[in-house]
């Protein structure tokens, strides 16, 4: 576990390693300051509120990662190494309408609007196109995808992602550093049972029969980086509610983990109030204290809970009894080393009942 003295000691590093890298590409960076790229991330929408994300960046060439160590490590840095771009004008065009946003000092930008499309029969990928009016961009106009899903089921997942669907070993970073900073997504692999666990609720990864939702702690510069892994190891595609790690001591890698996960957990049961959701995750980063806290505060909108356990402990300790309280508030879960066992249980949640029964148990989470 990460002392606060350590965080505090990586914290100067990085800021201080950062803002050299500023100093120094600073002339460079006035010179090509007319070109920008625009980093479109998957949106997803309800019959009335569209959300999309994204960011705009310093436009520069990325680093082909060779076989040597070394230049793994470079192209893996240059990933994190962005130069956002504050204050660009960023327009949507989609669903009879067109609105307007500015990148924030992070070069973040985010589109909350309100639309009038009833949600399709079944859950599909529409499109949103994005530009930067003001100025120049590398694509010119970047395709957003936005998932819409269908009314002809209630079912939906969100799915941590690190040692829950790609091998990280996370909980011991001193142990598989070479895994996490020199990797490409063709080595990594993919976690034991996790891509037949994903297509069997899914059917297609490119087009799932229903809503997949990602809620992890990586940062957003590894969004392209985690989308390909998974579309090279048939994960379902999804939004991700991904983490800002920012340098400023309000954006430290440690901090808010749990927060950040539960908020945007319960931004997407809000959003649908009609689905029941299954939730995938590990018990390595409090994904069960997580998980136990949705299910005591919206109950029956939990349909099952599935963690991988990656050290053993799952079923003992404080973990295990709070699986024991989410089991006993009438919800099933599952827990293992790889989730090949969990299809069983899969099976048994009905996930093919019509959509009316299904309906009927989130009814009396709604009064």
């Amino acid at each position: 576990m990460t002392t606060p003295l350590l965080s505090g000691f990586v914290h100067a590093a990085i800021a201080g390693l950062e803002s050299d890298l500023e100093r120094l590409t600073a002339p460079f960076r006035k010179r090509d300051a007319c070109e920008v790229r625009l980093l479109a991330y998957a949106g997803y929408r309800t019959a009335t509120r569209l959300h999309v994300k994204g960011r705009i960046v310093r436009h520069a060439d990325a680093l082909k990662p060779g076989d040597s160590t070394l230049s793994r490590l470079r192209a893996m840095l240059d990933i994190y190494n962005s130069h956002e771009v504050p204050g660009v004008a960023v327009r949507l065009e989609a669903y009879h309408q067109a609105a307007t946003t500015v990148s924030d000092e992070e070069g973040y930008f985010h589109f909350n609007l309100e639309v009038g499309e009833p949600l399709p029969p079944v859950t599909t990928w529409e499109q949103v196109s994005l530009s930067t009016p003001d100025r120049e961009a590398a694509a010119g106009v970047t395709v957003a995808p936005v998932l819409a899903p269908g009314t002809n089921n209630n079912w939906a997942i969100i799915s941590d992602i690190d040692d829950t669907v790609v091998e990280t070993g996370a909980t011991n970073f001193l142990k598989n550093w070479r895994r996490v900073l020199i990797e490409t997504p063709t080595d990594r692999l993919v976690v034991p049972g996790a891509s037949a666990l994903y297509r069997m609720i899914a059917g297609d990864h490119r087009a799932p029969a229903r809503p997949f939702f990602y809620v992890s702690s990586s940062p957003w510069n590894l969004y392209g980086f985690l989308t390909e892994f998974m579309e090279l190891n048939a994960i379902p595609h999804g939004p991700m509610f991904l983490k800002d790690y920012g340098i400023d001591r309000t954006k430290l890698i440690d901090s808010g983990h749990e927060t950040h996960k539960l908020l945007a957990i319960e931004t997407i049961l809000a959003a649908y109030p009609e689905l029941r959701f299954v939730l995938i995750g590990d018990n390595g980063q409090k994904d069960v204290s997580i998980y136990a806290r949705v299910v005591q505060d919206f109950g029956s909108r939990v349909a099952a809970v599935f963690i991988r356990d990656v050290d053993g402990s799952c079923r003992s300790g404080p973990e295990g009894a709070l699986l024991r309280q989410i089991e006993a508030a009438g919800v099933p879960t599952f827990c293992g080393a790889s989730f090949d066992d969990a299809l069983a249980v899969v099976q048994t949640l009905q996930l093919d009942r019509p959509a009316e029964a299904a309906a009927a148990v989130v009814e009396p989470a709604k009064n």
